[in-house]
């Protein structure tokens, strides 16, 4: 055999090598949503469900612990407002000494004298007891009440808001993750083609541009891959903040069992939108706003009412220098009627402004309320349908991929077809995850606008 046949030969065997070896790499490519993530190194070895986040983050985060407790300080508002209908009792003591003796005993007629002392005390037990403020007391429960409601409706907020985000959290890291093992599987067949190519042009069977342009694909791949390994980690410590566990160096990116699917889900805008009237903590913190606005003005008002209360006694009185002792008791009522002062009637013009000002608060929301709403209905049939044509593009760069691949093989393709199918494959993957993880942003979205993220914990 002479030495150009086996050249030939050789080319031959090698061709059919390469055409192997990306043929065996073609298939791992398609894998779009595994279900058990490939461990990388420092990631943590115990599945996680999406459930099981949502029960951490719920029981752990302190945002939540936070506003439970603004709760419970509502709770003892209530018990401090509701406390001013009792009535109130106070014991004042004194004790006095003076350079020259004080009538600390008056004189109680013409021929009972008063009683000087220079050194004198006196204690008094004392009880008041309010009879009507112009209905100020019962405002001030009422008050109490409504912003305990609102305390209440704001742990609502901050628990949807964690929910939202450890959901959408979990999904990214799903998504980054079969981002990542795609371009894993990328890199380690460009570098089998950058091995081959290498050798093809130690024979000459390439131009050096052919093997630059192996290089640079591998470059931009192994820049890729390292681009999904920072995101990892960085959603991998946000999903540890949201579920309240303290940052303490690199997160480990946690193994999640579940994946990312394409649910049906049945949406109407008018349901959603008395859904949402119901449960939408924003929407009742702004009906909320107007029945505090409300109760303010009546509070403001009350203070132009007349307010009547009574009260009642017992006082001792002790004289040292002559000694001397008197005791007396006391009991009486009161009546306070403002006739005018200009600051009542300017604070309740205010409470009337700002009554107003909470009715159109409340439109305000109603209308962001629609268009969240409509966004999310809108956001749901366009990324389904990116979905569903993300999945035929696969398809297309799949077999365009192989089609190429089996051209190279033959030394009928250029390397730069082949590269060029490789990487439309590569985008067409991404644009399947991205879309996939849009869809359900969208359904989270919703669900969150209805006020309805507790499906997620069933």
């Amino acid at each position: 055999m002479n030495e150009i046949s086996l050249k030939r030969l050789m080319i031959v065997l090698l061709f059919i090598c390469l055409g192997q070896a990306m043929l065996e790499s073609a298939p791992v490519l398609a894998q779009t949503s595994p279900a058990k993530p490939s461990m990388a190194s420092g990631q943590s070895s115990e599945p996680i469900t999406l459930k099981d986040c949502l029960s951490k983050a719920l029981k752990g985060n302190p945002l939540l612990a936070e506003a439970r407790l603004g709760i419970n300080a509502g709770e003892k508002s209530i018990d401090s407002a509701w406390g001013k209908h009792l009535p109130k009792l106070s014991l004042d003591a004194n004790y006095t000494r003076r350079q020259d003796p004080w009538p600390y005993i008056p004189a109680q007629s013409n021929t009972i004298s008063p009683h000087f002392s220079d050194e004198f005390a006196s204690w008094t037990l004392a009880m008041t007891l309010p009879i009507y403020q112009g209905r100020q007391v019962l405002n001030g429960v009422e008050l109490a009440k409504i912003r305990k409601t609102l305390q209440e409706d704001t742990l609502s907020m901050t628990r949807n808001e964690i929910m939202a985000n450890t959901v959408n959290t979990y999904n990214k890291i799903l998504q980054l993750q079969s981002l990542r093992e795609a371009s894993q599987v990328s890199v380690t067949a460009l570098e089998n083609q950058q091995k081959n190519a290498q050798f093809l042009f130690d024979v000459g069977r390439i131009a050096r541009a052919d093997l630059l342009k192996v290089e640079v694909q591998l470059a931009n791949e192994r820049q890729r891959l390292l681009s999904m390994d920072e995101g990892l980690a960085n959603m991998a410590g946000m999903l540890l903040y949201l579920m309240g566990e303290p940052a303490g160096g690199p997160a480990p990116v946690p193994v999640l069992s579940d994946i990312m699917t394409l649910p049906e889900l049945t949406v109407d805008f008018d349901q959603g939108l008395i859904t949402a009237q119901k449960k939408r903590p924003e929407y009742r913190m702004a009906m909320t706003g107007l029945r505090e606005a409300e109760v303010n003005r009546n509070l403001a008002r009350g203070k132009l009412f007349p307010t009547i209360g009574a009260f009642a006694g017992y006082s001792d009185q002790y004289g040292f220098s002559p000694w001397y002792k008197e005791a007396n008791w006391f009991a009486g009522g009161n009546l306070s009627l403002p006739l005018f002062e200009k600051s009542f009637y300017d604070e309740l013009a205010k409470e009337r402004i700002l009554e107003e000002k909470a009715g159109k608060h409340l439109l305000a929301v109603e209308n962001q309320l629609r268009l969240d709403l409509q966004t999310s209905l809108s956001s749901l049939k366009e990324s389904k349908s990116r979905v569903l044509t993300a999945q035929k593009a696969i398809e297309q760069a799949e077999e365009s991929f192989r089609i190429e691949q089996k051209k190279y093989a033959s030394g009928a393709g250029a390397v730069v077809d082949l590269l060029f199918a490789q990487s439309a494959y590569v985008t067409a993957v991404a644009n399947h995850s991205q879309s996939l993880f849009d869809y359900n942003a969208a359904i989270v979205a919703y669900r969150k606008v209805t006020g309805t993220l507790e499906d997620y914990l069933q």
